[in-house]
């Protein structure tokens, strides 16, 4: 039970005041080397390392100094990215050491990488570190773009290249959370543009308007690209079991559970590309309009497992970016989550389903909210 029911308005706390009191908690268990505890990844049960926690660690503290000045933050930010930077996080110089999950690659996609470089580049811009921003910005390149389909692949943390990732929420995540580094680079502008423009045919949509899992480049593209590089064998796969995915009932729970995802990460990538002409267009408003007709569903995950610990906070950020919604909806969306998962002593994120480490590190999504007031 919350402790604010019987406060007056101006009394209710804040996003901020929430930010600083999880911060200044997590300081308690912030490592010596500068990480905080791995976690495990929560739809699959599989290990992490310290890189996805520490990544949003970063989120958190570097923007608790900013909004407070408090050198305490500002060392333990610092502290934080020393880590990222070092050679337990990668150990080869190539893309972070995400998990360690039998058969499975260790940098754990595109997915993988794109919280540390999304925290690094903020790092940069808060506490003046531009070490983190020439690192984030090495690591992004280091993913090889295919200008024809419009698609990031997957690099090994030892440098191998292990084909294009075909999981749309990855490639949007991976492009959203660096999408700061277009106004650095005139290459990474360059491929982000790209990569919008071919989304309006590579991500696809259920009649209904939900977004499909895979993205789906046209069949004549991935044969010319599988026929030059033949290590892009899994985007014919993909050409081979999307129309059984589409007609997938368990395909489709899972596609609802990330169609959140979808729409949030598309919401940052419009923050800085907003003169893109795929925001006009018709797969955006069907998407939302799915979003909006099947909001109670998708934010109580009904029948899913997959997508965001934290519906209600995507939720919020879509609306903030794509609507003229007022503060009043935005904080009903983000209280839903909070009211659900914030211990009011300790101000972190926990319950009894989730992964305690990867729960609590969750807090930074409301680094990126404006600063409301919050009621339970």
């Amino acid at each position: 039970m919350s402790e604010f029911g019987t406060h007056s308005e101006d009394e209710l706390p804040t996003l901020h005041a929430i930010l600083e009191r999880s911060a200044r908690s997590a300081l308690d268990f912030q490592q010596q080397d500068g990480s905080f505890p791995a976690g495990r990844n929560y739809t699959y049960d599989e290990p992490e390392t310290p890189v996805r926690t520490t990544a949003h660690w970063i989120l958190t503290l570097s923007k608790v100094y900013d909004i407070t000045g408090d050198d305490e933050f500002k060392r333990a930010a610092n502290a934080a990215v020393d880590f990222l930077l070092g050679s337990e996080a990668r150990p080869h110089d190539y893309t972070f050491h995400c998990r360690n999950a039998s058969g499975k690659d260790k940098c754990n996609g595109l997915v993988g990488q794109s919280t540390p470089i999304e925290a690094l580049i903020q790092a940069g811009d808060l506490l003046n570190r531009q070490d983190a921003i020439e690192t984030a910005e090495e690591v992004f390149l280091l993913h090889p773009f295919d200008d024809r389909l419009g698609l990031w692949e997957r690099v090994e943390i030892n440098g191998d290249i292990l084909s294009s990732d075909r999981t749309l929420n990855h490639q949007l995540l991976f492009a959203a959370r660096s999408a700061k580094l277009a106004t650095r680079s005139t290459l990474v502008a360059e491929r982000i543009t790209r990569f919008l423009t071919r989304l309006e045919t590579n991500m696809r949509l259920h009649p209904d308007g939900l977004i499909k899992h895979y993205v789906r480049p046209s069949p004549t593209d991935t044969i010319k690209t599988v026929v030059q590089r033949p290590r892009h064998y899994e985007m014919v796969l993909n050409e081979l079991v999307f129309h059984y995915y589409s007609r997938s009932d368990e395909r489709r729970r899972k596609e609802r559970g990330y169609h959140t995802v979808n729409l949030s990460a598309l919401s940052q990538l419009k923050q800085s590309f907003e003169s893109h002409s795929l925001w006009r267009t018709g797969t955006i408003d069907r998407s939302l309009a799915f979003l909006v007709e099947n909001k109670a569903n998708i934010i109580s995950k009904e029948n899913t497992k997959h997508g965001s610990i934290l519906p209600g906070i995507e939720t919020a950020k879509i609306v903030d970016s794509f609507t003229d919604s007022d503060t009043t909806q935005i904080a009903q969306l983000v209280s839903r989550d909070l009211c659900r998962y914030l211990n009011w002593d300790s101000y972190l994120l926990q319950s009894a389903e989730l992964d305690k480490h990867n729960q609590m590190a969750l807090i930074s999504e409301l680094t990126k909210l404006p600063n409301i007031r919050i009621e339970c």
